[in-house]
């Protein structure tokens, strides 16, 4: 899949014969256009004020193609996308599963234990060996119900990012997760990978016939894509995560490059630009699936999952979370 990101502030989105084009204001007034042809784009993400015609926009639909829409901060506002899943049976099935207490269990506890073995090998590959996240997914297994297992999801998150802390220098100034906004660079830089990766969760579930509000391990709540977020979680250390060590590591992004508005932290334009770049590359690197026995791409990844979970609902055959060395 080949994203198409536009990023810059006041970009114009439009449609032109079978491209699309875009057109970007430079420093002196003018505009710079660039034509895309749209049989080399599978989705499209807009972020910060980004205007689209309404051509370019059924345009991309008719063409099966999401419109995703981040804020300038990164946080995902929402999409567009192409027609709705004309699968009921699987639908009946995932509303039956959300009421079936084991069903859903057995649902959440693979979800979790595939994200805390990713957390686990993250930590594993900066070096540290010795880390409880071990112990935190061996008593998943062991839970009797959905909070408790989100208890032990939210445990191993604390943790989990707390030895993150400690791969960072100082400068980074970073003491574990939070947002809403994210009030220092490094949470920042997560959230605005975990919005980018939203969108392809996002897609590959509405592919998938997947309700993308009806979810196990998150609350279903008023506007809350639980589905879409619960498949998130295992790749979150997986992409996102080791997107941000290594955009650190290597100094590709470094703290002072992002600017403070109203207590919040940004990327300028060419940080953006960096990080995309970083993340479409982990998105196409492949390796073996653990289920299926061949080589396949991160991207790819996202689809088999919700494909698998599908199937799961619709046939019985047990579902099992991405879980990488």
């Amino acid at each position: 899949m080949t994203s198409l990101y536009i990023t810059q502030p006041d970009a114009q989105l439009s449609k032109q014969y079978e491209a699309f084009k875009v057109s970007l204001k430079q420093e002196d007034g003018s505009w710079k256009k660039q034509s895309i042809p749209a049989q080399t784009v599978d989705e499209v993400v807009l972020m910060g004020n980004t205007s689209v015609t309404g051509d370019a926009l059924m345009y991309a639909l008719e063409l099966g193609m999401p419109v995703h829409y981040l804020s300038p901060f990164g946080k995902y506002l929402g999409a567009a996308l192409p027609g709705y899943s004309r699968n009921g049976q699987l639908r009946l099935a995932q509303y039956g599963a959300y009421k079936d207490t084991d069903a859903k269990l057995t649902i959440v506890k693979a979800m979790v234990t595939a994200k805390i073995h990713n957390q686990y090998a993250v930590l594993y590959r900066h070096g540290q060996k010795e880390n409880p996240l071990k112990l935190r997914k061996a008593s998943v297994a062991q839970q009797h119900s959905v909070e408790q297992v989100r208890g032990i999801e939210g445990l191993a998150a604390r943790e989990y990012f707390g030895a993150i802390a400690t791969l960072l220098s100082e400068d980074w100034k970073f003491s574990g997760r939070n947002r809403r906004p994210p009030t220092d660079p490094m949470n920042a830089l997560l959230s605005f990978g975990y919005a980018l990766l939203r969108s392809q969760v996002t897609a590959a579930v509405h592919i998938a016939g997947l309700d993308p509000y009806i979810g196990y391990l998150h609350e279903v709540h008023h506007g809350q894509p639980a589905m879409v977020l619960d498949l998130m979680e295992e790749f979150r250390p997986l992409v996102t995560d080791n997107v941000v060590l290594a955009a650190i590591n290597n100094k590709a992004i470094r703290p002072e490059d992002f600017t403070e508005m109203l207590v919040a932290y940004r990327l300028p334009d060419s940080g953006r630009r960096t990080f995309l770049q970083a993340f479409d590359r982990k998105m196409n690197d492949s390796f073996k699936h653990q289920t299926f026995g061949y080589k396949c791409s991160y991207r790819r990844a996202l689809a088999l999952q919700a494909r698998l979970l599908a199937t799961h609902l619709l046939e019985g055959i047990p579902y099992k979370g991405l879980a990488l060395r």
